[in-house]
């Protein structure tokens, strides 16, 4: 058998099945002056090939190779080194060769694992929210409405009832939230009040403007200026589109997962599930920023003093603590207020968020 490495002649063995069966014979493929010959037995049987009659397969390890013939026959060899040499001959498979140059570089598999990490974290801390955000902005507000209506729906049907406030009180409270639902013309708001044993004291918006007190929300509030607090915290989610923004950053989320595991069955279309993560949701921390910003904005515009948002949720904290304490498991056995996005989220409200509340209403 010819060297590796001599430029003379080449001869790789290996075994040779036709494509009418799948019996296979030994066999011998030669290069020798630039003249491919495939040698399977009596004379008779060798032929004579161009390079551009055979394909080379490309290497993965020492995993055995094939080389593709004209008939559909193919030549089976595990000489890897003798077919990467004749690659080199008849020019074929340069990109082939490279990857398992790169596949067999420690050093390049370690930068390229760094690499394939670091992008990865960025892609899901970054670059989802990012694209979340202009998704969002391009969705029609009927989409907005109709999630709205049926995630409304949904929780109606099994987590909220009817409120059970009296209706000169939830007319009083409607009266005073007008001045400030006003300061947002662009925006269609519209303020209900439900009774949620299984959440407690609660505030939540949906995507179309839709804002929810719970009937314990407004017990705990020895003010109506404390609602307005949480009002125009919730206003701020709408304003900002956080609500959309997190349905599509979850389902944005949930397509790469797909897309780097290959499990397809994973998939479902965004209006389907769109309910279900708006009941879900939990505003990152960030989002919760941005509401705590554009309230505390609203709250001075308006000559709202700052201390009735620090107050109630401070008052809140509190409120929540103790169910936990009790067992609030008892009470809400699916975990539907931990999963609420709303005035208090999964995300707990710091002393950092109240406080920004504190020093602007000592100012």
């Amino acid at each position: 058998m010819a060297s590796p490495r001599s430029e003379l002649g080449l001869t790789i063995h290996g075994r040779f099945y036709t494509g009418t069966d799948s019996r296979s014979r030994p066999a011998r493929l030669s290069l020798a002056e630039g003249r491919l010959q495939l040698d399977t037995g009596p004379a008779e049987h060798r032929r004579e090939l161009t390079s551009r009659e055979v394909t080379l397969s490309p290497r993965v390890g020492n995993t055995p190779r094939y080389l593709y013939l004209p008939d559909d026959g193919v030549f089976e060899t595990t000489e890897n080194d003798q077919v990467d040499i004749l690659s080199r001959r008849i020019h074929q498979g340069l990109g082939a060769r490279l990857v398992h140059r790169l596949e067999n570089h420690l050093g390049l598999i370690l930068a390229a694992a760094l690499a394939t990490t670091l992008i990865t974290v960025l892609t899901f801390t970054h670059g989802i929210p990012a694209l979340s955000s202009l998704v969002a902005r391009a969705l029609p507000d009927e989409l907005a409405s109709q999630m709205s209506q049926e995630t409304l729906q949904q929780m109606d049907d099994f987590m909220l009832s009817p409120s059970g406030l009296p209706a000169e009180r939830q007319r009083s409270l409607q009266a005073h939230f007008t001045p400030l639902l006003a300061s947002e013309p662009e925006h269609s708001f519209q303020v209900m009040f439900r009774s949620g044993e299984g959440i407690g004291a609660n505030a939540f918006a949906l995507p179309d403007g839709t804002i929810i007190f719970t009937d314990d929300m407004v017990q705990l509030a020895k003010h109506p200026d404390e609602l307005s607090a949480v009002l125009a915290h919730e206003m701020g989610h709408v304003v900002a589109n956080h609500g959309l923004r997190g349905v599509v950053q979850s389902s944005l989320v949930g397509w790469m997962i797909v897309m780097m595991t290959g499990d397809l069955s994973a998939a479902s279309d965004m209006v389907v599930v769109a309910p279900a993560l708006l009941m879900n949701l939990s505003y990152s921390r960030g989002m919760e920023r941005e509401a705590d910003a554009y309230a505390l904005e609203l709250m001075l515009a308006e000559g709202l003093e700052p201390s009735h948002f620090s107050n109630l949720m401070l008052r809140l904290e509190a409120s929540h603590q103790q169910r936990k304490e009790k067992g609030s498991a008892d009470t809400d056995s699916n975990g539907w207020g931990e999963r609420i996005g709303g005035a208090l989220s999964s995300h707990p409200l710091t002393r950092e968020r109240i406080e920004q509340f504190e020093r602007a209403s000592a100012q």
